[in-house]
């Protein structure tokens, strides 16, 4: 009875926990699923308030008008060029500075790290006017310059790489030493393998966060050919308020490399995200 009184109780606790988290998924995933349906709907059924889920009306004007109306393969090229330069960067840095940080004692080392992790707590905000005057001063406005140039060392991937790679063996690393390895010799034939989960964490969230950013992009470009995504929508977006499914078609437009990058990269998305978990 003990046995089977067990069983049901853990029965009841999976279907309770399975129903939570399928409910949970469901109204994440629902805004989305309604913004591409409402992709193909007219404006005027967008708006409307008899909601459903499916058009009535299928068309696609409000993707043909998007195409017409934004400079959208522009968009894209200069999208994907800021955040690819950004994300190479800030895992080159990232990894060079967490080795440092865990692997060579030098003095000073955790007060330096210390004032890495204190930029982190810095409002971007608060910088924002120093940053744009000296984008200026350097001529840097609307040039891919002047958008990547912020952004290319991530405090937050300093200090992921360098727990993580706290977790590697110094035994390790001293037995290259003595067989005559340099540090750079080090870095990239036994560092370098050994955080690659880490390194497609940090690539994911580092390449997703420069796509989406808006502030940085609206503050320094002027001219339409330099414009991001991100930016390209909030002007359509505002401009065309009146026509709400050619704004859901440019939005699902624009969220498709996103969905591409998720898609290729979940495995080892989830796998880093387990295991560095697991790093002190």
């Amino acid at each position: 009875m003990n046995t089977n009184s067990y069983r049901t109780r853990r029965v009841v606790r999976n279907v309770i926990l399975h129903g939570v988290l399928i409910f949970g998924g469901i109204v994440m995933v629902f805004p989305f699923v309604w913004m591409v349906f409402s992709s193909f709907k007219p404006s005027l059924e967008v708006i409307s308030v008899d909601f459903h889920l499916l058009p009535q009306t299928w068309t696609v004007r409000n993707y043909v008008r998007v195409f017409e109306e934004l400079k959208l393969l522009r968009g894209y090229a200069n999208s994907l060029t800021v955040s690819a330069l950004i994300t190479v960067s800030a895992l080159l840095t990232a990894t060079l500075a967490g080795y440092l940080f865990s692997k060579i004692r030098f003095f000073g080392r955790e007060a330096l790290f210390f004032l890495v992790l204190a930029s982190v707590m810095v409002p971007p905000h608060v910088v924002l006017i120093p940053l744009y005057a000296l984008i200026s001063a350097f001529r840097w406005v609307d040039t891919y310059q002047g958008l990547v140039f912020p952004f290319l060392i991530n405090a937050f991937g300093v200090f992921l790489m360098r727990q993580f790679m706290r977790g590697i063996p110094d035994d390790l690393v001293e037995a290259a030493r003595i067989d005559g390895a340099s540090d750079f010799r080090i870095y990239f034939s036994i560092i370098l393998p050994l955080v690659r989960s880490a390194l497609a964490v940090l690539g994911i969230l580092v390449f997703l966060w420069s796509y989406d950013e808006f502030l940085w992009p609206l503050v320094t470009v002027h001219k339409p050919e330099m414009m991001t995504l991100p930016l390209l929508l909030g002007h359509f977006t505002q401009a065309e308020a009146k026509f709400p499914g050619e704004s859901m078609a440019a939005c699902t437009l624009v969220v498709v490399p996103v969905l591409v990058v998720y898609a290729f990269f979940q495995q080892y998305f989830v796998k880093g995200i387990s295991m560095t978990g697991l790093k002190g």
